[in-house]
């Protein structure tokens, strides 16, 4: 759980396999859900794993990759800020 530095919300990261669209997500205190990223059902990483959250030191960088194509993606905000 990360706590924002921002305001008084915490998340929780967390990867979702085992169906056509897995990725990365996160949910607030309040029950909303977001998605980082996730694939397309039916495209290149349609029914992968993902796996290996981690943040940079800075929170800045999240990373997290698909493991039976052996892909790491690193994830920054478009306005620069860090990960909450």
């Amino acid at each position: 759980i990360i706590k924002s530095v921002h305001d008084d919300r915490k998340y929780i990261y967390f990867t979702e396999e085992g169906n056509t669209a897995p990725g990365a997500h996160a949910r607030d205190g309040e029950g909303t859900y977001y998605t980082l990223f996730r694939a397309i059902p039916g495209g290149r990483f349609s029914g992968d794993e993902t796996v290996g959250i981690a943040f940079s030191p800075d929170r800045k960088r999240f990373y997290c990759g698909y493991q039976e194509k052996g892909v790491l993606f690193e994830i920054t905000r478009e306005d620069g800020q860090m990960f909450n």
